[in-house]
């Protein structure tokens, strides 16, 4: 369809200025982004585009659209400042598709501001489509000023990553900037509050989940990162940041949008100096990563945290130990093997002989069906440095194996819709625990014990790791107190 002449954005630097829409929309998703690539185009190749280049300082509208009480100054190159843009009327949004990019239905002669640098590229690659206005009402038209702001966190239900969206906008409503806890908090407000009544599950390590994790990282050898594989929207990331002061840690996402989202909620929680979120999958990463540390010899890792897609815990397990990267004492925890399940990585858990385990019964953070998180402990005379994976012991029996088949299928199926509902995730788990029951593979410790005693859930090892640590705090603490200081907060929490 032939781009309508009258759709024009006049003197506008969005229109012309190729390195202003190139800065921006690395901040879209995919799809938006070739939409403002798409958009620059349209408008440097049309007959009534901009000017090649916008000055600095000049009018946002010719003299010929605008009057002179709606022109304005433009910073030099600020692209999300208070810019506006007028468009013609014979060009407008399709409803449907309007709705996908989260813009307006309707964008005759009005001016578009503000905040929506991202949806005015969109809008006008849409109008560029050639879509006809619907005639406005008169009490539209002798409106002035500018109309009322859509809420911040309105994102059309359905819309690529809504929940993701939803989620990040309520963080940063609610939460407190620099506030790690606050955001963790957040955080599971959105997921009981907002998503669990209308049947949504938002997949984070939350409630029991967060007791394990944190009982499990607090017992980590003195010395080494925590690699966590699966970061969807960092909320663990953030948690065990706040478990483990001082600690470095390196968290691995396939999403790249999820990735935006993650890095973004790190940063307005204020760790985004001490997590380091990567874009790509584990089995391109796990290999690259120890490389950007200053290499294998110097990258070593006290604790792994998987919560990627269960299959994939045995071979990624396989690669680290090949890197040599674990140190002795390495807490290895891995969430979500009853529901979906992960049985043939637990088989090789407990049939290996490198690691001490115990997998932990609990309840899945808002939802009502049971879940198991596995902890083990790599014991001090493990294999290091070899190139090649520990021993896994025999291999897994033939119904491990189908039970690891029906796993994958249901975690497709959550993915699709209509997805999986809650009753039939709970009976899932009945059925997946009496089939790994049936080969001695059972829950060892419930999550509600590690409420007063974290350390058991480190067994032996724990208990040292956390008497030794106590010891050094109360030392601390009494030099603190013969100097008339005392020690922060954090770290006499730390030794509970």
């Amino acid at each position: 369809m032939a781009v309508a002449a009258s759709a024009t954005l006049s003197h506008h630097c969005l229109a012309s200025c190729r390195s202003c829409v190139a800065a921006s929309s690395r901040q879209l998703p995919l799809g938006a982004r070739a939409a403002a690539v798409a958009s620059a185009s349209l408008s440097s190749s049309s007959n009534t585009a901009s000017p090649a280049f916008h000055q600095p300082g000049t009018s946002h509208f010719s003299s010929s659209s605008a009057s002179p009480s709606s022109s304005s100054t433009c910073p030099p190159h600020a692209v999300n400042a208070s810019r506006s843009v007028v468009v013609a009327p014979t060009t407008a949004l399709a409803p449907t598709t309007a709705a996908r990019f989260g813009c307006s239905t309707r964008i005759g002669p009005m001016t578009i501001s503000r905040r929506s640098f991202v949806e005015t590229l969109a809008e006008r690659t849409l109008i560029a489509a050639g879509y006809t206005p619907p005639p406005r009402k008169a009490k539209e038209q002798e409106e002035e000023g500018r109309r009322p702001r859509r809420p911040r966190n309105h994102i059309p239900a359905g819309a690529p990553y809504s929940k993701e969206l939803r989620l990040l906008a309520h963080v940063m409503e609610t939460a407190t900037p620099g506030d790690p806890m606050s955001v963790c908090e957040a955080v599971e407000s959105f997921g009981k509050k907002v998503l669990n009544p209308s049947g949504q599950w938002l997949k984070v390590a939350g409630d029991a989940k967060a007791v394990v994790l944190t009982s499990a990282m607090s017992g980590k050898p003195r010395g080494g990162s925590i690699l966590e594989i699966g970061c969807y929207c960092g909320y663990s990331a953030i948690r065990m940041a706040m478990t483990v002061p001082d600690v470095r840690i390196v968290t691995l996402e396939v999403d790249p949008a999820h990735v935006v989202i993650a890095r973004n909620m790190v940063a307005f929680a204020g760790l985004a100096h001490r997590i380091d979120v990567w874009t790509g999958h584990s089995k391109d990463l796990l290999t690259r990563i120890p490389y950007r540390y200053g290499g294998p010899e110097k990258f070593k890792v006290g604790g792994v945290f998987m919560d990627q897609r269960g299959s994939r815990y045995d071979e990624d397990l396989k690669t680290l130990e090949s890197l040599g990267i674990l140190l002795p004492g390495c807490v290895v925890v891995a969430d979500n093997v009853l529901k979906p399940g992960s049985p043939t990585f637990l088989w090789r858990l407990q049939r290996g002989g490198t690691y001490d385990n115990h997998f932990v019964r609990l309840t899945e953070f808002a939802m009502p069906a049971e879940d198991w998180m596995s902890v083990s402990v790599r014991r001090q005379d493990a294999p290091t440095g070899t190139g090649s994976p520990d021993p896994s012991g025999p291999d897994a029996p033939e119904e491990l194996d189908q039970l690891q088949w029906e796993a994958d299928r249901m975690r497709a199926q959550a993915t699709r819709v209509p997805g999986v509902t809650f009753e039939e995730w709970a009976a899932f788990s009945d059925h997946m625990k009496e089939g790994m029951g049936r080969h001695g593979i059972i829950a060892t410790l419930d999550a509600q014990q590690l409420v007063e005693e974290p350390e058991l859930v480190l067994g032996p090892h724990g208990r040292a790791e956390r008497q030794e640590r106590r010891d050094m705090i109360a030392a601390a603490a009494e030099l603190a107190t013969k100097k008339g200081s005392a020690l922060p907060e954090y770290i006499t929490a730390f030794s509970c």
